[in-house]
């Protein structure tokens, strides 16, 4: 599927906004560690600060240890996404409800590993948090009309209420 719009996401301001450098070190729930560059969104605000407040929960630290953090806002062009938002796209692909939001990550990575081998541009799936869309973009798959762009930002210094 194609996906035209605005997307956001959180970063340390010592990253670059458009870097998926990250994940590719560390892995994702759409990529294994070790493997390709891939950029987290959420296709809508309270996506990206419900994802924060995940990563808050699940690290033990107090959320003002993770600022200042930076907001951004994205213009998204993407042609040939796998989406596996419908429970049916998820059941073809032997992939659990329960996976989108487990522990354990190598079941999406797996998919997403194969969607990047395919040429799919990234994966679109409802957020581990049970609050609306992510968007998982692979770098190097992006195609000749695709684009992604940073458009602005927004600086938290306190944080959001999630």
């Amino acid at each position: 599927m194609s996906y035209t719009g605005t997307a956001f996401r959180h970063i340390s301001p010592q990253y670059h906004p458009l870097s998926g450098a990250g994940a590719r070190t560390q892995g994702g729930r759409w990529n294994p560690p070790q493997s390709f560059a891939t950029l987290y969104l959420g296709a809508e605000r309270e996506t990206v600060i419900a994802e924060f407040g995940r990563i808050v929960e699940r690290s033990g630290r107090a959320a003002e240890e993770f600022l200042p953090r930076r907001f951004y806002r994205y213009d998204i062009r993407l042609e040939e996404l796998l989406d596996v938002r419908a429970p049916d796209h998820r059941e073809r692909l032997g992939l659990s409800d329960e996976a989108l939001s487990a522990d354990d990550l190598r079941p999406c990575q797996a998919v997403g590993e194969a969607a990047h081998h395919v040429g799919r541009e990234g994966v679109i799936a409802p957020s581990a948090t049970g609050t609306g869309i992510v968007i998982a973009v692979f770098f190097d798959r992006l195609q000749g009309d695709s684009s992604v762009r940073d458009v602005d930002f927004e600086l938290w210094q306190a944080t959001p209420a999630f």
